[in-house]
C-alpha cells in the first residue's frame, strides 16, 4: 500500500482508465481524417486533447472546456472548411499542449518536470543533477515550441515547403526524431553522471510511471 491507503493497483487502474478514454478518441480522429470527415476528426481530436489536460483543471475551467467542445461540434456542420483546417492542424495543437506541459513546471516555485521524474529514479542524487534536469525540461519545452510553426508550415504547404505534407508522414518523421533525441540523451546522461550507473530508457520509464502514480495517491 502507498501513503494514504491507496494501492498501486488502484492507481494503475485509474491511469489505465484515463488512457482507455483518450486513445479511442485519438484513434477516431485519425480514422475520420482518413475517411474524409475532417469536421468529426477535428472534434474527436480536440476532445482527446481536452480529456488529457482536463484532469489538471478546476471545475470552472472544465465547464468552459466542455462548452468549447460543444460549440466546436456545432461548427462542424456550419463551417466545414474551417473544421477541415483545424483537423489538419491537430498535430500543432499537440505540440503546444506538450510545450505547456513541460514549460509550466519551469515557473518560479515549481519543480521542473524532468527533475520530478528523476526524484523517483533510485540511485540518483537529485542535488547533483538538478541543474541538468531543469535544462533538459527547458530543452523539451523549446523543442515543442519550435515544432509548432514547422508543423504548421508543413501541414499547410506554406513557403518554402510549397505542397502540404500528410499529417501521418509528419508524425512518423517527428516521432523518429524524438526517439533519437530521447535515446541520445540517455547516452549523454550516462557520460555526464557515471556515478549514477547506466541511464536506460527502461529506468527512465519506471521513474516516470512512479512519479505519475505518486501524483494520484
Amino acid at each position: 500500500m502507498r501513503p494514504g491507503g491507496v494501492s498501486p493497483r488502484l492507481t494503475l487502474g485509474s491511469l489505465a482508465m484515463r488512457a482507455a478514454m483518450v486513445l479511442p478518441l485519438a484513434g477516431g480522429a485519425f480514422a475520420m481524417r482518413g475517411a474524409g470527415r475532417p469536421g468529426l476528426a477535428a472534434l474527436l481530436g480536440v476532445a482527446a486533447l481536452a480529456l488529457a489536460i482536463g484532469r489538471r483543471l478546476g471545475n470552472g475551467a472544465r465547464l468552459a472546456l466542455a462548452c468549447g467542445i460543444a460549440a466546436l461540434g456545432l461548427a462542424c456542420w456550419a463551417w466545414p472548411g474551417a473544421m477541415a483546417l483545424l483537423a489538419r492542424l491537430l498535430p500543432v495543437l499537440g505540440d503546444l499542449m506538450l510545450a505547456v506541459h513541460f514549460g509550466a513546471t519551469l515557473r518560479r516555485g515549481r519543480e521542473p518536470l524532468i527533475t520530478r521524474y528523476t526524484r523517483y529514479d533510485p540511485g540518483t542524487l537529485l542535488a547533483e543533477c538538478a541543474g541538468y534536469t531543469r535544462r533538459l525540461t527547458l530543452l523539451w519545452t523549446c523543442l515543442f515550441l519550435a515544432l509548432a510553426p514547422v508543423h504548421t508550415a508543413l501541414l499547410l504547404g506554406l513557403p518554402p515547403v510549397g505542397t502540404p505534407v500528410d499529417s501521418l508522414t509528419i508524425l512518423g518523421i517527428t516521432g523518429g526524431l524524438m526517439l533519437v533525441l530521447f535515446l541520445g540523451e540517455h547516452v549523454i546522461r550516462t557520460l555526464r553522471f557515471p556515478q549514477f550507473g547506466p541511464a536506460t530508457p527502461a529506468r527512465t520509464l519506471r521513474a516516470i510511471l512512479s512519479a505519475t502514480l505518486a501524483r494520484h495517491v
